[in-house]
């Protein structure tokens, strides 16, 4: 438990940061996912390109993490040590035309692939990124208008969020826990990243969206959309109003053949997520799941590799939380897909956060959270968040 001890270091650390952040300080920051149907306005002539970046500090530590990564079920040590880890990503967005973007992005971080906060991690953290400390190519992607109604969006390198029309959700999308910003539809947004295009059709209030990733598309063992590769394909239809938003997705995901059971590890899963907005501070956004697998000849046994079950989850966002600026958050759902089975026993995981905004550039999030396990301990966590958007 030597976790919450180290923690108490955090505000002689916070204090030594401060300072330099305020120093920091830039023009407003506008947000990395607001690129669907806007326009560039960097000037006159073309092409022309904007540059954004986002670095962003995590110090923190968990405990209920053994070495072996179960959850506490080894008698190894646990990996309770406070850690500091950080990510950047450096983000350049060229267009041609003033309506059309070529977006491409960097990234670098030292989140361990299997540590508690990594991305294969028990407590995986939204902006949690592993590349060994090298400068990788994080997303590569074209979006371009057809007609006043409709955009397309390709490339070799997105996420599956990249090409969606709609995010339905006010609750922040760099939060604490990856787990609860997925729109509460964790099988049917799951963010997959790879090769792929979608279509975006608007008009008035309606939005609609198909689109595919593959995921073997750069392995040429595999390649793209072959009946061995791991492809998703999503339809999205939503309603966007001032005040509210109401999305129905739908995702097949086709998770790679084999020759004893060609649909072994596919499934299709549906999501209704939305948001509503109370006055000019409060939000409310809440969405659920359902996956269903698509090998109904053994469902839910060893033969299965994939289960039915269902995920939801609930958001609420308070904006100038106490002071003008500061932000405060609450999320609550499913820690992993809910099953069937008896015995089960339906694990969630919760978070609460609260933003300190320094200047319009810098902000210090401290976070706490807890991520229930089925039949194992639960993982407590706590950690200070700096973001700085330049």
């Amino acid at each position: 438990m030597r976790l919450f001890a180290q923690l108490i270091s955090i505000p002689a650390v916070l204090g030594f940061m401060t300072p330099i952040a305020v120093q920091a300080g830039g023009e407003k920051h506008i947000g990395h996912h607001d690129h669907h149907g806007s326009h560039m306005n960097m000037g006159d002539s073309y092409p022309s390109t904007m540059f954004m970046g986002k670095t962003t500090f995590v110090l923190g530590g968990v405990d209920g993490v053994s070495d072996s990564g179960m959850g506490g079920m080894s008698t190894s040590d646990e990996k309770d040590g406070t850690v500091f880890h950080y990510d950047t990503k450096l983000m350049f967005m060229t267009s041609f035309t003033g309506q059309d973007m070529l977006k491409t992005a960097v990234r670098v971080g030292n989140f361990g692939m299997m540590e508690p906060f990594g991305m294969m991690g028990e407590a995986r953290l939204d902006t949690a990124f592993s590349s060994n400390d090298s400068l990788e190519l994080h997303k590569a992607f074209y979006q371009f208008p057809v007609g006043d109604d409709i955009h397309v969006t390709f490339g070799p390198k997105l996420r599956q969020d990249d090409l969606l029309g709609v995010w339905p959700s006010t609750y922040p999308g760099d939060g604490v826990l990856f787990v609860l910003n997925q729109a509460g539809a964790n099988d049917t947004y799951s963010k997959k990243m790879g090769a792929g295009a979608g279509i975006t059709w608007s008009h008035d209030k309606l939005v609609a969206s198909a689109l595919f990733v593959s995921e073997d598309a750069s392995n040429s063992s595999i390649g793209f959309l072959a009946d061995e590769g791991k492809d998703h394909t999503t339809a999205q239809l939503a309603w966007v109003d001032e005040k509210y938003t109401l999305s129905a997705a739908y995702t097949q995901a086709d998770n790679g053949n084999t020759d004893n059971s060609p649909d072994i590890n596919d499934y299709s899963s549906f999501g209704i997520s939305g948001s509503y907005q109370f006055g000019d501070d409060y939000s409310l956004s809440a969405g659920m799941g359902w996956k269903n697998p698509d090998n109904d000849d053994s469902p839910d046994t060893s033969m299965n590799k994939v289960e039915d079950g269902n995920t939801w989850s609930i958001g609420f966002l308070w904006n100038n939380a106490l002071i003008e600026g500061n932000k405060f958050g609450f999320g609550i759902g499913t820690a992993e897909t809910h099953r069937d089975d008896s015995g089960y026993d339906d694990p969630l995981a919760w978070e609460a956060f609260y933003d300190f905004k320094v200047n319009d550039s810098v902000t210090v999030t401290p976070a706490i959270f807890v991520i229930e396990k089925d039949g194992q301990e639960d993982v407590n966590g706590a950690l200070v968040k700096t973001t700085f958007n330049f």
